[in-house]
Formats: structure tokens, C-alpha cells, sequence
């Protein structure tokens, strides 16, 4: 027999937290909207595909380096998912850009983005919010 354990915790996060967290995922926003492009343009972008994609754009551009690579790989490995179920499951459409409107922000971190010490969810790349 297999236990399943779930917490639940309420994460608060300062002024300072919000906004590399809204920066963060600006980049990954941009990232996205890059796959889509690429989609668009007829490059048929795979995960592999993506991840030189991700590699290439941070070597280039400062501002991607800055945050976390984590949900960057996250957020091109969710869209290679969402490709791919666009061609076998019946009713799914092709990923669209993301809008700043229109988008709510989310992130995803895989086991090794965060950690939790000391009552504090530490992110990668320097982002620490109290856990309450």
C-alpha cells in the first residue's frame, strides 16, 4: 500500500519577492512567445530544438541570463508538451503568445529550483519567501 502525504502552505511574499518573481516569469513569457514564432515561421520547434533555442538566447541577451534557468527549461519544455498534444488530442489547438494582459502569471520549478530552509522557500537564483 502507497501513502500519499500533501502539504499545504501559505506563501506570502514581499515587495522585493514580487517582483523577481514577475521578472522571472517576463522571461519566461518571452521565451514562449519565441517557440510560438518559431512554430509560426515553419521551424518546427522539438524540445531539442527549444533547449538550443534557450542556450543560444542566453548567451546573447543579459537580461535572460539574469534569472533562473530552471523554469526557463520548464517553461519550453511545457510548450513542447502542449505542441505535441495539439497534433494527438482531438479539440487542442496550437499554443498562442502569451499577452501580458491576458496571461496570468505562473511559474514552474522542477526538484532542484527551490529548496525549503529555516521556514523560507529559497528559488533559484536568489529569490527567498517566507513560508507561513
Amino acid at each position: 500500500m502507497e501513502e500519499i502525504v500533501r502539504y499545504s502552505f501559505r506563501l506570502r511574499p514581499g515587495a522585493l519577492a514580487v517582483r523577481a518573481l514577475e521578472s522571472e516569469w517576463h522571461r519566461c513569457r518571452y521565451l514562449w512567445n519565441e517557440a510560438v514564432r518559431q512554430q509560426k515561421t515553419g521551424r518546427k520547434p522539438t524540445f531539442a530544438k527549444l533547449g538550443k533555442l534557450l542556450t543560444d538566447a542566453r548567451s546573447h541577451n543579459a537580461w535572460l541570463r539574469e534569472g533562473a534557468q530552471v523554469p526557463q527549461q520548464q517553461i519550453l519544455r511545457t510548450y513542447a508538451q502542449s505542441l505535441e498534444h495539439s497534433f494527438t488530442v482531438k479539440g487542442r489547438g496550437r499554443p498562442r503568445f502569451k499577452t501580458r494582459r491576458d496571461t496570468l502569471p505562473s511559474l514552474e520549478y522542477s526538484s532542484r529550483g527551490f529548496s525549503c530552509r529555516g521556514g523560507r522557500l529559497c528559488l533559484a537564483k536568489g529569490i527567498v519567501i517566507p513560508v507561513v
